[in-house]
């Protein structure tokens, strides 16, 4: 009879050699290395901007930042969180069909969308940026939001090929030619905030000229216009369930900055766009290394084994609870022991943003846990559970966030912020378990 320590003991090790066994490890720390230098040029940037930018001027950038992503993220019309759920279960000549008539439809529908967007430049600004940038700023913007279909589209190929030395590098070269563009453009020109928005606008395009010359290379397929747009109803229907989760994910992670806006001030806006930089920092090191090397890696082993999920799903849950207990100690050791280092690395305007930092990073725990739930859920292709998942923890995130900003400020955003990414989080996994 096997010793209850020693049975849960090889099972540990058996878990650690499946993981350590498969290149997904490789890939990991492939994504990590990229994903740190790519962070570390914002963090050298960010004390740089700091001495150009006020809070204020932060919270302007953070605005706009939030609105390229929820727009890039709804004229996308869900087709790239369809090409998650069809992808694996293509083969090639499916895939370039696929990516085809995606493409087609996109840029139909995008370029007549985006026109409109400049043609009511006035309205958006006054609106959404409450007069606080102009249309030389708002322009740049609008580039970044029709092409950045085409840049994330890459990306997104490249996770899924698995082709993570090419995917670094290209993100490297980006992050440096953008870097310089924002460098000379405040510290040589003083151009303020719009040299920034600029130097994403750069990158972006070029990211989007490699996509095409990837896509001719790789998937090129011969192909009426008309065939393709005559899928347009098809690929929307299909696409509209991802919608609301859109506006769901990005309400729990940027509409408390609108409700800081309109309670508070652009200078607290700023503050806690700060703050959340190091939650984004953890985005970069953890989440996106995940998602390129963990999550191709999961849902191959899903494919190849459809008829016996149970043991693969066992194996995901226990990597999901070893790694949320890794990441919650590791932050909490990091941040008491490098907290009097960020008055070294920050501005005196700046300072107040640190006490939000801890809060912030904790909610992110959550996260993780929702990105490993939510891989057997993705497989099963569940996209209106997706969608509801989303909804219920961003609602209750909007309401608290509308009844403690008034009274408790930033604190009152970072709070709602953390018990909606556990709300999320619970919802995740009690539906992760009734599916096996």
């Amino acid at each position: 009879m096997h010793h209850p320590l020693i049975t849960t003991r090889q099972k540990i090790y058996g878990l650690l050699r499946t993981i350590t066994n498969a290149s997904v490890i490789k890939h990991f720390f492939i994504y990590s290395f990229g994903s740190f230098f790519l962070r570390s040029i914002s963090m050298i940037l960010v004390p740089l901007n700091m001495r150009k930018l006020t809070p204020t001027d932060y919270g302007t950038l953070s605005l706009i930042t939030a609105f390229i992503t929820i727009s890039t993220a709804l004229i996308g019309l869900g087709l790239r969180q369809m090409l998650s759920f069809e992808f694996f279960h293509q083969d090639q000549e499916g895939k370039k069909r696929l990516l085809t008539d995606m493409i087609v439809i996109y840029t139909t529908i995008a370029i007549p969308a985006v026109a409109v967007a400049w043609h009511a430049r006035a309205l958006i600004i006054s609106s959404i940026f409450f007069n606080t940038i102009t249309a030389t700023q708002l322009a740049p913007a609008l580039i970044t939001v029709f092409l950045f279909f085409y840049a994330e589209l890459l990306y997104q190929l490249l996770q899924y090929e698995r082709k993570a030395i090419q995917l670094t590098t290209l993100q490297i070269l980006l992050a440096l030619i953008s870097a310089s563009v924002t460098l000379v453009s405040l510290w040589v020109f003083n151009v303020g905030i719009v040299g920034i928005i600029w130097a994403q606008t750069i990158s972006t395009i070029l990211a989007a000229l490699v996509f095409f010359l990837f896509l001719a290379k790789h998937y090129f397929l011969r192909s009426s216009i008309r065939a393709s747009l005559s899928k347009t109803y098809y690929y929307i229907l299909y696409g509209l369930p991802f919608i609301p989760g859109i506006i769901c994910s990005w309400v729990l992670a940027s509409a408390d900055r609108w409700v800081l806006a309109s309670y508070r001030s652009m200078h607290e806006v700023g503050i806690y766009a700060i703050a959340d930089l190091f939650a984004q920092l953890f985005y970069t090191l953890v989440l996106i290394p995940w998602s390129g090397s963990y999550l191709p890696y999961i849902m191959q082993r899903y494919a190849k084994h459809k008829d016996n999920l149970a043991p693969i799903e066992r194996e995901n849950r226990q990597i999901m609870f070893m790694s949320m207990i890794s990441a919650t100690i590791v932050i909490l050791i990091s941040f008491f022991c490098f907290k009097s280092f960020l008055r070294y690395l920050l501005p005196a305007t700046y300072y107040s943003a640190i006490p939000y930092i801890l809060v912030l990073l904790l909610g992110q725990i959550f996260l993780l846990g929702s990105y490993f739930a939510a891989t057997l859920i993705q497989f099963h292709k569940k996209s209106y559970f997706l969608a509801f998942a989303l909804a219920l923890p961003a609602i209750i995130n909007l309401l608290l966030n509308l009844i403690l900003t008034p009274y408790f400020g930033i604190y009152g955003c970072t709070t709602a912020t953390l018990i909606s990414y556990f709300i999320y989080f619970m919802i995740m996994y009690l539906y992760n378990k009734s599916l096996i």
